[in-house]
Parts: C-alpha cells; sequence; structure tokens
C-alpha cells in the first residue's frame, strides 16, 4: 500500500470483537508504523467527538505527500439500522466544524445508483447506468478537482470487509442481474490501500461464485503488484485516470506521475489483467498538444489498453476555474474561450470551456491515439449528447453501445457480456430532449 504517515489513528470499538476486522487493522498499522497503543479507540457515542477533530485537521501543503498525513479512521459498517434513527446523528450539534460523521458512524452506502436514465437526461451526460461499491471514503492523492482529494480531511476506512460483503454486496449482486461488472470505489482509491486492506481478494472471491460476473479498480496511482497474488485475477479489471505528466503536477498532487502510472499498467498486461485508460480530466495548460501527444505516446508504446477515452476539466464555471487554477498556466485561448462563455455556461455540469474548444482538444488526442492504433477503442467519457453526435465517426464507436472504461455489461476483452441492459443513456437522452422542445 502507499506509505501513508497519519498524524492520528482512530478505530470503533465495534471492531474489538471482529478477529478478521482486527487482522486488517493490524496490517495497516505495521504498514504505518503506527502503534496499536497509540489508536484512539472510539464509543460509538463518540463519533461527534471524532468528527469534530477530524475537521480542525490542517494539512501541511509544504510536505510533497501531504495527503499521506492525514487523519485515518477504522469504522464498523453498519449493515443494519439508518442515519437518520440513529441518536449519536441525530444529536449532532449545530454550528459547530464536523467532518464525515456519517461515515465516522459507520453509515456507507451499500451501493449507489450512478447515471439513471433521469440524472443523465437532466445533465445531458451520455454514459451507462451502473451500481458504485464503496467500503471506503478518503483519498490518499490532493486532486484539485476532486472533492474528497483536494478538501478532503480523513480516510475512512470500513473494516468488518466479510459482512459487507456477505449481508450487503452478495444482496446487490442478486438483486441486480443486468449488472455483470462493479466498480468498487466510493470516495477512495482503494488500490493504494492494498494487499494490507484484502477487500480485493474476498470481493473478487465473492463474484467469481457467479459465471458472469467481475470487479473494477479505479486509480490515480501505481500500486498493482498485489494483483499479482489474488485467487481470483480473472475477475478484476483495472480503470486508470490518466493526465499528462506537466497537467499532473498542477492537478494531481500526492499522485504518481503518468509515467509511473503507465509502468503499472505495462506491469498488469504481462499478468493478462485487463487495463483501461481515462485521460480524465484532460487540462489545457500552455502547450498541452505536446505535452498529451507525449502522453499518448508512451501510453500506447508501453502498455495495452483494451479502452482509451477523453474528458475535458468540467464540473465548474469561470469563476471556479480561476480560483483553482493559476490561469497563466493554461492557453490561453481556453481561458479566454471560458471568459467569453461564462453566462452561457453557468451552471452547466460540462463547463467551464465551451463545447466547441472541448471538441478541439478531443479531436486532438484521437489523431494521436490513431497513430500508434487504428483498432483500438476510443470514447468520450461523461459528455454530451451534442458531443457525441459531432465526434461519434470520429471515434469510431455507436454512441448507444460503446466500449468505455467501467462499463457495467464490458467484461474482458473488451467484450459485452449478455444482459438486459444493452444500450447506454444515449438514445434516452436524446428522446427527452425532443419531447422537451416539443412540448415548448
Amino acid at each position: 500500500m502507499y506509505p501513508l504517515t497519519p498524524v492520528k489513528v482512530y478505530a470503533h470499538q465495534a471492531l474489538r470483537d471482529n478477529p478478521d476486522a482486527m487482522t486488517r487493522m493490524r496490517r495497516f498499522l505495521a504498514s504505518m508504523k503506527y502503534a496499536e497503543t497509540a489508536v484512539d479507540w472510539y464509543a460509538h457515542e463518540e463519533a461527534i467527538r471524532v468528527s469534530q477533530e477530524l475537521a480542525a485537521w490542517t494539512p501541511d501543503y509544504s510536505y510533497a505527500n501531504w495527503k499521506h498525513c492525514q487523519p485515518v479512521v477504522f469504522t464498523n459498517f453498519a449493515i443494519t439500522g439508518t442515519l437518520g434513527e440513529d441518536p449519536v446523528f441525530k444529536a449532532k450539534p449545530e454550528g459547530v466544524p464536523l467532518f464525515n460523521l456519517p461515515h465516522v458512524l459507520g453509515y456507507l452506502p451499500h451501493f449507489t445508483l450512478h447515471h439513471s436514465k433521469e440524472k443523465d437526461a437532466e445533465s445531458g451526460m451520455v454514459c451507462w447506468p451502473s451500481n458504485f461499491l464503496a467500503s471506503a471514503d478518503g483519498c490518499s492523492h490532493g486532486c484539485v478537482y476532486c472533492g474528497t482529494g483536494r478538501s478532503g480531511k480523513a480516510l475512512v476506512i470500513a473494516l468488518n470487509i466479510q459482512e459487507y460483503l456477505q449481508k450487503a454486496i452478495r444482496k446487490v449482486i442478486e438483486d441486480n442481474p443486468w449488472q455483470k461488472c462493479f466498480l468498487m470505489m466510493g470516495g477512495a482509491d482503494l488500490a493504494t490501500l492494498e494487499p494490507e486492506y484484502g477487500l480485493y481478494e474476498d470481493y473478487l472471491n465473492l463474484l467469481g461464485e457467479y459465471p458472469d460476473r467481475y470487479g473494477y479498480f479505479h486509480t490515480n496511482g501505481d500500486n498493482v503488484d498485489w494483483v499479482k497474488d489474488l485467487t481470483r485475477r480473472d475477475r478484476v479489471m483495472a480503470v486508470w485516470s490518466l493526465a499528462s505528466n506537466e497537467a499532473g503536477a498542477i492537478l494531481e498532487p500526492c499522485a504518481p506521475s503518468a509515467s509511473s502510472r503507465i509502468d503499472a499498467m505495462a506491469r498488469l498486461n504481462e499478468l493478462g489483467v485487463p487495463v483501461r485508460v481515462k485521460l480524465k480530466p484532460v487540462l489545457p495548460i500552455r502547450g498541452w498538444q505536446e505535452s498529451y501527444a507525449g502522453t499518448i505516446e508512451e501510453l500506447l508504446r508501453k502498455a495495452k489498453p483494451e479502452t482509451l477515452g477523453f474528458t475535458s476539466l468540467i464540473w465548474m464555471d469561470y469563476e471556479r476555474l480561476t480560483k483553482t487554477f493559476d490561469v497563466s498556466q493554461l492557453d490561453p485561448t481556453f481561458v479566454e474561450a471560458a471568459r467569453e462563455a461564462q453566462e452561457s455556461m453557468k451552471g452547466k455540469t460540462h463547463g467551464p470551456f465551451p463545447h466547441e474548444k472541448r471538441a478541439e482538444l478531443y479531436r486532438f488526442l484521437a489523431r494521436e491515439a490513431r497513430k500508434y492504433d487504428a483498432k483500438l477503442p476510443l470514447f468520450i467519457s461523461t459528455e454530451t449528447t451534442e458531443m457525441w453526435d459531432d465526434l461519434a465517426a470520429e471515434l469510431g464507436q455507436d454512441p448507444s453501445r460503446f466500449f468505455c472504461g467501467c462499463n457495467p455489461v464490458q467484461g474482458p476483452g473488451p467484450h459485452f457480456v449478455p444482459s438486459e441492459l444493452n444500450r447506454s443513456n444515449y438514445a434516452n437522452n436524446k428522446e427527452v430532449r425532443a419531447a422537451a422542445r416539443a412540448a415548448v
């Protein structure tokens, strides 16, 4: 796992009665060189105190890997009960800074439906509906575009994994026979916590009980050597977010370089593990063409991704762009386009850059990829229906049924695993927009 050096470690008292959870915690503590006698054990009723202390943590940005120092909380996954009924949560004080009290109490969601037809129609995104799983929250990277990255104040990890998988995740698998591939992520980069966590060994063994189920891990890191020891390595697929080396230095503090991630992908290729890559988010720095061209060349020379996708920096408006980045480091044509479009892009999920500038990025990246691989499936991730209309021919995929990074029915190869779900939300988006126009 990553060489974490937490300023403090907390643990929920309920874990003491779970031998398997204690074994996992001791592996973590040994890796972090943190004495078990120094752990702050908290009763369920003390969760508010812990949440207050987490909220008070201030990172030391002068330290290169400052996010590795954030507090770690080992919690007990709440399999039964609800947050709203919990007396501790109902008694939380008003006007007092708290950080992630629900998760400190153990209320991580068993699963979350992402990209429902309704949500994608509302946002304009083209994706596939999928249930995402989660057993931890918080990340050891400080990515400026991510809430759990830059502004997160703790890494919260549930340790009663056997109970979580057998009582919660098995039900999710069996209640959703249409979903063949499950992304275990939440707000954490779980690959960075292995093999000490031991989550993926047990998770993939569970998926291996079913004839056609697979599990993804999604990472910005380079910690993959644990994969070689998995019992059911045949059921795992790896998805990467990747920036260029130069853009990553701005976007992703505390994360490994693009080159280090690409080397990790190549190691998984040697093990026969499927690798998928998303250049996401693409930050148009000064000289972005040369920077990203170099990354694509290195990627396709060293590794063999099954798919390659692109997403511009999105999910922010012009004001946030100027507060988040030193815009003098960015391509001035993109900054000016964002400034001119700020009113029309306000409240849009795909701001700050207008459609034409994002399309410029994607066309360039696709041309670069095609220099090295004429058949590699290319896609745009979480982009708009209109963007797919413009670029589908150049990308070479049908927006209604395309290979991507973490598709819920896309097995190794890639190949589509037979399922009642056989289309993305593209057509539904078109129908909903047409109906809205007709109603005006």
